[in-house]
Parts: C-alpha cells; structure tokens; sequence
C-alpha cells in the first residue's frame, strides 16, 4: 500500500460523517464517548417518523457539540407550510445550519413530489442554512427511473450555480468501488461538479448487509454481497469495508479531477461498534494485507 493510499485513508477516516435515528440516539441518551465530535451526525426521518423526534435530537446533539445535518425527505412533508415549519424549527430551535435534502421513498403524503422543489422554495435561504446535501444514487433507485436521477442531477447542478449555500451529493450505500466510480464518469459526462460524499456500510455481518440492500433495493450490492453469502459459514461473520475504503483511495489517488470528497458511514451493525472500529483504524497505523483487509500495525 502506498504513502499516498495510506495518507488518503487517513484523511477519510478524520473526515467521515456518520448518521443515526431518534430511536438509537433515545437508547444511549448521550453520545458523547461514542462518536468523537469532529464527526458530522446525520439524523435519518423514517417514514413512520414525527417530525418532533427529528428537531429534538438534532437540538441535544447540538448542545452536546456535534455538527447535525438532519434529514429532509421531500415526499413526507404533506405541505408547504409544514415544510417551512420543519425548517424553521430546525433552524431556530434546533440550531441546524446544515441539512440533507432527499426525495423520500415512493409514497408521496402531500403535494411536494422532488427535492428539487424544497430548493425552489428558497426556505433553506430564508433560515440560514449554509450547507446542503442532495441524494445520488450509485446503483439507481427502484423508485425513479435512470433518466429521471440524471435530469435530477442536471436540474440540481444547475439550481447550486445560484445558490447561496454549498450543495453536495450524498450517495446511497454501496459495496463495490466499481459501483461510484462508472457512477461518476456518467455524471461527469451530464456535467456535475458537485462534491460526492459516498455511503459507506458500517462493520456488520453479511445477513445483515443483504436485509439492507434488498430493502433498498440496489441490484448489484445484492449480486456481489448473495456471491458471498454462498459461503454459509460467512453469513454471521462481521465484516468490514476494507477493500471498498481502499479501492476508493487508489481510485482518488489516480483520479485528481474526481469529485469524491468524504466519506459517510451507515452503521448497519450498530452506530457504537462502527465508531470503535473507525477509532481504532484512526488512532492506530495500519498496513492493507494480502486478505484485502486493513491489518493495525502493533508499536
């Protein structure tokens, strides 16, 4: 492994951003001790969430010292007012500055169809926010069509030219580097030029990580992860995402012009067991061993 793949790695791995949900936020009370504070939180809101749940732990997250990029899922707002509502009290009672603005899922509650419609309605101006976040989507989605994610991609580049905050792409998770990356030169090729923050999966077994891909539907993360699972003893092993961190910065080494700038990590094993094992890669060296597996180097 090169310097270079190493100091990349690094540099990912003091940058990543991690996300969590009401409900596990309400388990541990506090996560001070569990995520270190120079990392990002997201907040993801479920279809079945309350907003309230949403702006509260982005408020205590907050106070406890963590930059929060709450989740916005456009279908789910079922009107403008409620919209600028959820916004507002981000804002104002949470503190949030920053936020991630995604389409959320098939079923549409009110009259709101796209994210691109929450930029349009300039209320992320109106309250202040500075930075943010719109989906892209590696391996497709089973809810839009190809067509439809590139002229999403198009409209959303174009939108952020005028925009008076800093827009990025914050991708669904995937498996294989080969997924970002000809996901990339097909949006180099429609002219994106927003910064790509690629969706990592958390340490987790492979039982675990197919629930997850079949429940999002992501075809070739289905394909390469039931490859695996043909091997049955490997099923309820934990694994960790090694080789994908590695391939991407061998791929951001030799790709200066690429747009991928940070990594964000879905802890599909639990957010407590992702963030020991990214301590532990951070506060540790380590070399990438003939196993494709990140091997911590003993002082």
């Amino acid at each position: 492994m090169s310097k270079e793949n190493i100091d990349l790695i690094k540099r990912y791995l003091n940058n990543y951003t991690i996300e969590t949900t009401p409900n596990v936020y309400k388990k541990y009370i506090s996560f001070s001790g569990i995520v270190d504070k120079s990392h990002a939180i997201y907040i993801t809101y479920l279809p079945d969430e309350d907003s309230k749940n949403v702006i509260e732990t982005a408020k205590k997250l907050i106070l406890e010292g963590y930059d929060v990029i709450p989740h916005l899922p456009s279908r789910t707002m079922e009107s403008k007012s409620d919209l600028e509502k959820y916004i507002a009290n981000l804002s104002e009672e949470s503190g949030c500055k920053k936020i991630l603005v995604i389409g959320g899922g098939g079923k549409q509650n009110g009259n709101i169809s796209s994210s691109l419609e929450v930029l349009q309605t300039e209320y992320l101006d109106k309250y202040n926010f500075n930075e943010v976040g719109v989906a892209g989507h590696p391996e497709g989605s089973p809810d839009i069509s190809e067509e439809e994610l590139e002229k999403a991609i198009i409209e959303k580049n174009k939108f952020s030219v005028n925009a008076d905050f800093k827009m990025y792409l914050a991708t669904q998770f995937f498996f294989e580097a080969d997924s970002l990356i000809n996901w990339e030169k097909k949006l180099k090729s429609i002219g994106n030029s927003l910064d790509i923050h690629a969706g990592i999966p958390g340490p987790a077994s492979l039982k675990t990580l197919i629930a997850y891909a079949k429940s999002c539907g992501i075809g070739n993360s289905i394909r390469f992860l039931s490859k695996q699972a043909l091997n049955i003893t490997k099923l309820a092993s934990p694994k960790t995402p090694d080789k994908l961190i590695y391939d991407l910065a061998e791929y951001n080494h030799a790709n200066k012009n690429t747009c991928l700038k940070k990594l964000h990590f879905y802890p599909f094993g639990g957010i407590n067991k992702t963030s020991e094992w990214l301590d532990s890669l951070k506060k540790s060296e380590f070399i990438y061993n003939s196993n494709n597996e990140f091997e911590i180097i003993d002082n």
